[in-house]
């Protein structure tokens, strides 16, 4: 009965050990840039130019021209006022 207790606590001890033995990993990220997508610079422009009631934060992003980071299909993330910018690029004017 030890003996099979003590074969067990092995085994498991052999089969999760490797699970958690840490791996360097090398990655490449591309980030991409509302300059990469021109299209989508005029829009969000034209959102701050429309009459559409804008919150306090996309007000100052249009003012001071620094707007949310860019995906790579060419949105904006759809967090914070990339959102907001999301949602009124996409309603018809």
């Amino acid at each position: 009965m030890f003996k099979l207790v003590k074969l067990t606590a092995i085994a498991l001890l052999l089969l999760t050990g490797s699970g958690f033995a840490k791996q360097e990993v090398t990655r490449t990220v591309t980030v991409y840039e509302i300059s990469d997508f021109p299209d989508l610079e005029a829009s969000a422009k034209a959102v701050c130019a429309s009459k559409a009631v804008l919150s306090a934060k996309l007000q100052t992003a249009c003012k001071t021209g620094v707007w949310p980071s860019v995906t790579k299909a060419g949105h904006f993330r759809n967090t914070g006022i990339g959102a907001e910018l999301n949602t009124l690029i996409n309603q018809p004017q």
